[in-house]
């Protein structure tokens, strides 16, 4: 019987063939046979199906075909899945040397656990910032998602991605994990490196609207201060 991946990769990515490659260099540099890597192209009409190709030796499942956006290529992805656990890196970004150091122990003590480490945010190519945030703080925003690795067990359990949120679904389904009980185990690491020029990071304000409206369907809105209103503003402004 041939053994099974302990962690399932999965990167969805769409005419953008230059960040891709950026994205398999990564994981050329890190995957095992206990990795499984799954990519899901939308159909891309670009130069990736020619990147797919030169780089088919290490992706083990690819699907291209249109889909309804990034978090209906996740869900498909994350129904071919045969890990037992589940990482994301889209297109552009990328897992550092270390981000698998220890994760198969990791989750082998806690099978039923999230594990979250940090990110490394990067523009214009250069080092941005590192963003990292305790569980806790879920009710009021979210967690890095690319630095996080779910048991397909929890996703089997309390759903995937709620695909009518096009930008911030992953906010929505880590904020029901969290409300359901679902443990997180901080793993201590920077996981990857964020690109800051990605789809959510264009659309702020379309981002604030989808995580206004899912923190009222999960009843922890707060209506913003005067001071925070002020501040937006200026924000804004300058």
């Amino acid at each position: 019987m041939e053994k099974k991946p302990f962690l399932s990769v999965i990167t969805v990515c769409y005419n953008n063939a230059e960040g891709l490659k950026k994205t398999f260099d990564s994981i050329r540099k890190i995957k095992t046979d206990d990795v499984e890597y799954i990519v899901i192209d939308g159909a891309s009409t670009d130069s990736t199906p020619e990147v797919l190709r030169q780089n088919n030796d290490i992706i083990d499942i690819i699907v291209s075909e249109k889909d309804d956006g990034i978090y209906n290529a996740v869900n498909k992805g994350i129904k071919l899945t045969h890990g037992s656990l589940i990482g994301l890196v889209h297109s552009g970004d990328i897992y550092l040397e270390y981000a698998f150091n220890g994760l198969k122990e990791l989750h082998q003590a806690n099978p039923d656990s999230i594990l979250y480490g940090a990110l490394e945010a990067i523009k214009n190519g250069e080092f941005d910032s590192i963003w990292g945030f305790n569980s806790k703080y879920l009710p009021e925003k979210m967690i890095p998602h690319l630095a996080c690795f779910v048991p397909k067990s929890v996703y089997e359990k309390h759903g995937t991605y709620d695909e009518s949120f096009k930008i911030a679904a992953d906010y929505e389904c880590f904020l029901r994990f969290y409300q359901a009980g679902v443990s997180f185990v901080f793993t201590d690491t920077i996981v990857c490196g964020f690109n800051l020029e990605g789809v959510s990071q264009k659309q702020t304000e379309q981002t604030e609207k989808e995580v206004e409206a899912i923190k009222k369907m999960h009843g922890v809105y707060k209506a913003p201060s005067a001071k925070a209103k002020l501040k937006k503003f200026l924000k804004k402004l300058f």
